[in-house]
């Protein structure tokens, strides 16, 4: 709160300085220039393993290693001290132990590689039905996360994974869920900056608080993270970081 009070100049100096109207949103047409500006909220999906690369991870197995080693000096040993006449079969004990490898291999590998597909295959599920509600050009819209940018004001919803770092513009009863950033569970209030920096001065004029018995959740915040879920309220706020540079990313 200090750093938009002190360094941007508070609330409605960022919603000037981002050419955003909270009861408008942002304009179609500025969407390029945004992009271009801040970046944007794409996620590229997880590509598959090669086949190929999870055989080789399997032989990082020490026991394994061993087998391999143990047939590998079993193929030498039976071939260099066998007879002559042995030698047409003296080479079948070394080789099974490595047909029985390669069995052990591909078939850890092709497990491996269906788990794999069955996992991403329902990341991609989960990750097309995160959808948010936005306002551009005075209208709601429901867009993907990824098309998010800053600027968009965004509607708060019950339940919400917060997709983009945000500041709270107007909201009744919100409480944030932040245990999977900070992993503490306490559901966190969040206002408006200004009743934010009331209830900070508020609270710190207060003589009945003693400074050693403050804690960081005495004041509310305006700041919503992402990665982290909307327990209660509703209300809008307005996307400040996109992309990698937000706290989930």
């Amino acid at each position: 709160m200090d750093y938009i009070g002190n360094e941007l100049g508070g609330f409605t100096n960022l919603l000037s300085a981002l050419d955003v109207n909270v009861d408008q949103g942002i304009s179609h047409s500025s969407i390029q220039s945004r992009n271009n500006a801040f970046g944007d909220n794409y996620k590229a999906p997880q590509e598959r393993t090669p086949f190929c690369d999870l055989v080789k991870e399997t032989f990082k197995d020490f026991m394994l290693q061993i087998l391999i080693v143990c047939a590998i000096v079993s193929l030498i040993v039976d071939m260099g001290l066998a007879k002559p006449e042995d030698r047409a079969h003296a080479w079948i004990e070394g080789a099974a132990i490595l047909i029985a490898v390669a069995v052990v291999s591909l078939v850890s590998a092709w497990s491996d590689y269906q788990k794999e597909g069955q996992f991403l295959k329902q990341q991609m599920l989960e990750e097309n039905s995160k959808i948010v509600t936005l306002l551009r050009d005075a209208k709601e819209e429901k867009i993907h996360k990824n098309y998010v940018k800053v600027g968009d004001i965004i509607k708060i919803e019950n339940g919400m994974i917060i997709p983009v770092d945000g500041i709270v513009c107007n909201g009744v009863g919100v409480m944030s869920d932040e245990s999977a950033m900070t992993g503490e569970s306490d559901h966190l209030p969040k206002e408006v900056f200004d009743k934010c920096i009331m209830r900070k001065n508020d609270f710190e004029n207060d003589p009945d608080n003693k400074a050693d018995q403050r804690t960081p959740h005495d004041v509310p915040s305006p700041i919503l993270l992402s990665g982290t879920q909307i327990q209660t309220g509703q209300g809008w706020f307005m996307c400040i970081v996109v992309g990698d540079m937000t706290c989930e990313g």
